[in-house]
Order: structure tokens, then C-alpha cells, then sequence
């Protein structure tokens, strides 16, 4: 994975068959692979991926790909943009107050 580049777009979306450990990291793997990707954070209780990645070099459709060939499916019909800041980094308060919108 490199460093976010200037037009990195981080997008949430829901992945379900996820039970353990073991699926954070599958499923890591397999979003390391594609180009374009720079940041991944598979997050198990809530069900949710969020990527850091370049949409003109990888698309919804190679990630919810390579999601159900890691053997779980991908919801990116309700992907949420969750913002194009500098390395996908949001300030606390940014983080607060979306939390409680």
C-alpha cells in the first residue's frame, strides 16, 4: 500500500460473512492486492469496510470483487463517502460530530 495520494476518496461500505479475526485479515489481503488502494480498515463488530483508495485507478466493482472472492459479499450499493481529507484523516471533532448526525 503507498501514501494516499491528493485525489484519495475513502468510502464505507457493509461486508457480511465476517466472524473473526481471520476474516478481518482475509479480507485485508485481498483489498492489499489491488492497485490503487492505499489504506484499509475492516472493521468486524459493525460489519463495515472503510478504503482509502484512487477511483480512477480502482473501482467499486474490483473491490466488491475482490471482497467476494475472499469469500464474503460487499455492499457497495451503500457505500458511504466518508470524505476526500488528506490521507483519509478527519479531526476528532469531525469525527464527533458525524457520529452524532
Amino acid at each position: 500500500m503507498n501514501a494516499p495520494t491528493p485525489t484519495a476518496q475513502t468510502i464505507r461500505f457493509p461486508v457480511t460473512g465476517m466472524t473473526c479475526g481471520s476474516c478481518v485479515n482475509r479480507i485485508t489481503r485481498a483489498l492489499r492486492k489491488l492497485d490503487g488502494v492505499t489504506r484499509i480498515r475492516v472493521d468486524l463488530v459493525h460489519e463495515t469496510v472503510t478504503v482509502v483508495r484512487d477511483p480512477a485507478l480502482v473501482s467499486d466493482t474490483a473491490l466488491a470483487a475482490a471482497i467476494v472472492a475472499a469469500g464474503y459479499q460487499a455492499d457497495l450499493t451503500d457505500a458511504l463517502d466518508v470524505g476526500n481529507h488528506p490521507g483519509g484523516a478527519r479531526s476528532l471533532i469531525d469525527r464527533l460530530l458525524r457520529r452524532y448526525r
